[in-house]
């Protein structure tokens, strides 16, 4: 799934700003007016750092990219806000700017806020999901009721338009990207009722169609995309119960089965997979401090 996390991490030692991390496959694009410098390829020890120190000894070096997993570290010769990044999933990646002098507001800037297209509905506890084709998909959300609605945002014209509704109406749910492109839901609340109904989104179609329940309903849960295709689907709740139930989803078959439970039971709690393709699954509500592998 794409990813850009806006950090701005500053690194007051080499004067240097972390302008981003992104997730990336094979290659990284950058805007074509970044020009590139070098690509040079790290030592088996080197960190990020290593890479701001490579770009501060080239004068003409102004961004530098450092892909943790393989230490490569690409440089330009212009400032590549973290906005000229297209990225899609696997290795991370952190976009770095490195400023020639010390105290410089005009390299390096930080970019503003600006407005743009409205959604056709106000929403809130949605999902968002980028589709392989640039747009945005929205879905669901709460605005004094549930919603079923789901809109598309078009980055090139800044605005939005409505595309299929789901079957049913939904809030606190998840949206994952298959590798097939299509967007699968998962559960949620309606206001009165947990949900255990999964519909998948095809965005060559922009239409929505049912896929297998799982066993159990349950709203702020997480899903996590493991390597081999399946989808993992951990805790949450139903009604007012916390879950430790996991199941996992098979977009070959479209159908769900039960997996390890764990030791906690927990919702609003994380999932991350590591680079061993295990699953971290941290805290959660309320006050839980655990953390545990899948």
């Amino acid at each position: 799934m794409y990813l850009v996390l806006i950090i701005f991490l500053f690194i007051c030692p080499i004067n240097a700003i972390i302008l981003s991390q992104v997730y990336r496959s094979a290659v990284y694009h950058t805007n074509s007016s970044c020009a590139r410098l070098s690509n040079v390829t790290l030592a088996g020890d080197a960190s990020i750092q290593s890479c701001i120190w490579e770009c501060a000894h080239q004068d003409q070096c102004r961004t530098a990219v450092y892909f943790h997993e393989n230490r490569t570290c690409l440089l330009y010769t212009e400032d590549c806000q973290s906005g000229n990044v297209t990225s899609s999933e696997s290795d991370r990646a952190s976009v770095i700017c490195y400023r020639r002098n010390q105290g410089s507001h005009t390299e390096c800037s930080l970019r503003d806020w600006k407005n743009t297209g409205t959604m056709s509905v106000a929403r809130y506890r949605h999902t968002a999901s980028i589709l392989s084709n640039g747009k945005v998909l929205v879905t669901g959300g709460y605005n004094g009721v549930s919603l079923n609605s789901a809109e598309l945002y078009d980055l090139s014209t800044g605005n939005w338009t409505t595309t299929g509704t789901m079957s049913v109406a939904r809030h606190a749910h998840t949206a994952s990207i298959l590798s097939n492109g299509k967007v699968l839901v998962t559960g949620g609340w309606t206001g009165t009722v947990s949900l255990n109904s999964a519909e998948l989104y095809d965005p060559s179609s922009g239409n929505w169609t049912t896929t297998g329940n799982m066993s159990v309903a349950r709203y702020y849960h997480t899903v996590s995309i493991l390597s081999n295709g399946k989808v993992l689907v951990t805790g949450g709740q139903t009604g007012s119960v916390s879950l430790n139930s996991a199941e996992l989803y098979d977009p070959s078959t479209g159908n769900w089965t039960t997996t390890g439970t764990m030791s906690v039971a927990r919702y609003w709690h994380t999932a991350l997979i590591l680079s061993n393709k295990t699953v971290l699954v941290t805290g959660g509500c309320c006050s839980i401090n655990t953390a545990e592998l899948y």
